[in-house]
């Protein structure tokens, strides 16, 4: 029985690559059930990006939920937070690097 609620549910990593990669245009919302709020992404070209990263941080975290209320399937605490980690360093890395060669270019 267990099985069956799983199997129903959205698929977390396809949710978390949606989010990165088409974030901006919703579409991991389209993919979860949430075609309004998926639309309203769309237009807003993922809420300006803020709404994007609430919604990618929430997918890392496991806090995500289709529009059925049902958890994500697979979901995997040690990925997400690896993914999360990733992104944060990448992040730093690249503002480092771009005042870095900003200002080694004066």
């Amino acid at each position: 029985m267990s099985n069956e609620v799983q199997s129903n549910g959205k698929n977390y990593v396809a949710t978390l690559l949606l989010s990165w990669f088409l974030g901006w245009l919703g579409v991991h919302r389209f993919y979860t059930g949430y075609i309004g709020i998926g639309v309203f992404q769309l237009l807003t070209f993922g809420g300006f990006g803020f709404w994007m990263l609430i919604d990618f941080v929430s997918i890392c975290l496991g806090n995500y939920k289709d529009s059925k209320g049902q958890p994500l399937k697979e979901y995997s605490p040690a990925l997400g937070r690896g993914v999360l980690v990733l992104v944060i360093v990448l992040t730093i890395l690249q503002t480092v690097l771009r005042v870095y060669l900003s200002s080694a270019g004066k």
